[in-house]
């Protein structure tokens, strides 16, 4: 049986809450996935958009932790975003994106989250339990180990998994 902390205890998680994510809106129309609602304006497909790009974006820092011996990821990382105007900002980054991504489809987006996870579990796969406890100083979350960042992706997608729900 799998350990909550090890490689396939974490693969459990990703795959149980993508699970959870997916059925939320599993036989809603397309037009109730397109359609923007409340204060943010973001529709179901800018959430899904939202949460496939945060997945490579957490990756990808992730992977910047396991890679460097003495992290200077925050300033590494931004330079992957050097069209992002002014200082980093939660809210304002992830507006900033959503922008980006509305242009593509439903089929795009669906395409993106699934991909994104595929990614995510392949890379999982090639971790070592030192490489897991491997530290990193995320601009929101703090100081995280790796597995935090995984841990990151499971509580984005039920947080989000919630928007999605109330939008029904």
């Amino acid at each position: 049986m799998p350990r909550p902390d090890d490689v396939a205890g974490i693969k459990a998680k990703l795959n149980a809450e993508r699970a959870k994510l997916i059925e939320s809106f599993a036989g809603l129309p397309p037009e109730a996935l397109l359609r923007p609602f409340g204060e943010s304006g973001w529709s179901i497909k800018d959430i899904l958009a939202h949460v496939a790009m945060a997945e490579g974006v957490n990756v990808k820092f992730a992977k910047m932790m396991v890679a460097k011996k003495s992290p200077a990821q925050l300033a590494e990382f931004a330079q992957e975003y050097r069209d992002f105007p002014g200082e980093f900002e939660m809210d304002k980054f992830n507006a900033w994106m959503t922008e980006r991504w509305r242009a593509k489809s439903l089929n795009e987006i669906l395409e993106a989250l699934r991909q994104a996870r595929a990614d995510t579990l392949a890379w999982l796969e090639t971790l070592t339990p030192e490489q897991l406890e491997r530290t990193g100083e995320h601009a929101v979350w703090g100081k995280q180990s790796v597995q935090g960042m995984f841990r990151i992706l499971v509580i984005h997608d039920k947080f989000h998994r919630g928007d999605i729900e109330k939008r029904k």
